[in-house]
């Protein structure tokens, strides 16, 4: 009995291999072409001073990565899947990111597990192994780590406790601090985006006694200028950042004002304008005597239910100049419905090839 064969161009080719190589196209595309193509569409870098963190530093920023845990997920072996193909895009995501910007400092902005907060000692231990495994990239690089509500608590019912704090911050770091490096002045705030608790006014008076640079950035889970002036004014007077910098809401923009460093709790006409279809550097001005930016990173993870994803890059300059852009990731769920869309062809094949067999027998007799 002949095999049965679909006609290509003139060429007989048996169906299995005809089936083998849909699917080897489609994982060559999905798992390793889309990536590459993806990085081309990229904006062009400006020309950098590399290498010279005191006058200019390029800065990567990650947030909500969210690495999926294992009491949410689906038992094995669906949730070992899930993570795995969680993993594995926020890992060539990052690589690829990484290797164009070639940054001086690499900052997380939070929320860098999706079960941290209540994650069993064993369970945080592999995801934690996970976390440096995925952005290994940046091994050699400067690094900031800040926390989320699902890393260490304070969303909901999910109550923030000293023990969790504790385990953050002997696995990355402190919560809050001043980091120096070149000539930024990093202020760690850990600030809700409603309410201004006494003790973070006196948290941020210490801080300022530590800063030494012009040029001063808080990096914060939570947006700092989302709410009323008052919540936040106190903490913007001591510290007097040139800009801020946020994750936590996974969708990209950017909130300017011209008059939010006035000394009075009325100044405050702030003009927030989403980002979602950046695909140039955005040239922002830092020397103003009043205005305030505040950055919003996207997440750079397709399980967090927005359609884009990406890593927010930053150049500032310590002449007073910072340009955004964000370097977005190719859609995963797309390649994964395209994956439904190669099984449903080659099932149509297998049916098709197994009327022809059944056809066949028949003519036979």
């Amino acid at each position: 009995m002949s095999r049965p064969t679909l006609f290509l161009f003139g060429f007989g080719l048996n169906v299995k291999v005809v089936c083998f190589i849909i699917v080897l196209v489609a994982i060559i595309i999905n798992e390793f072409l889309i990536y590459f193509l993806q990085s081309q569409r990229w904006p062009q870098l400006p020309l950098l001073h590399r290498n010279t963190p005191e006058k200019e530093q390029v800065l990567l920023l990650v947030s909500d990565p969210q690495l999926q845990g294992y009491e949410d997920e689906p038992l094995f072996p669906v949730g070992s899947l899930t993570r795995w193909d969680s993993d594995r895009y926020l890992s060539k995501t990052f690589s690829y990111a990484y290797n164009y910007v070639q940054p001086d400092i690499v900052i997380f902005l939070g929320d860098l597990f999706d079960e941290g907060s209540k994650a069993p000692i064993e369970e945080y231990e592999f995801t934690f192994k996970r976390f440096h495994a995925i952005f290994a990239a940046a091994k050699n690089v400067k690094k900031l780590y800040l926390p989320g509500d699902n890393d260490i608590g304070g969303e909901g019912r999910d109550v923030r406790t000293v023990m969790k704090i504790k385990r953050f911050v002997n696995h990355f770091e402190e919560l809050e601090g001043v980091v120096k490096f070149g000539f930024i002045d990093y202020v760690k705030m850990d600030l809700k985006s409603h309410g201004l608790p006494a003790e973070k006014v006196e948290t941020a008076r210490f801080l300022s006694k530590r800063l030494t640079s012009e040029i001063r950035i808080i990096i914060n889970h939570e947006t700092v200028m989302s709410s009323q002036k008052h919540f936040s004014w106190p903490v913007l007077k001591l510290i007097h950042p040139k800009f801020i910098i946020s994750g936590h809401w996974h969708k990209p923009g950017v909130i300017l004002c011209d008059d939010c460093m006035k000394d009075d709790i009325f100044s405050w006409n702030i003009a927030r304008r989403g980002l979602t279809h950046v695909t140039e550097f955005e040239d922002i001005d830092l020397r103003g005597k009043f205005n305030l930016t505040e950055i919003l990173v996207p997440t750079c993870s397709y399980r967090m239910g927005v359609p884009d994803m990406g890593y927010g890059i930053a150049i500032v300059s310590a002449n007073g100049h910072l340009k955004y852009t964000v370097l977005w990731s190719p859609s995963r769920y797309i390649v994964l419905y395209s994956y439904g869309t190669v099984i449903l062809f080659i099932s149509l094949i297998w049916i098709f090839e197994k009327c022809h067999k059944s056809l066949v027998r028949r003519k036979s007799r």
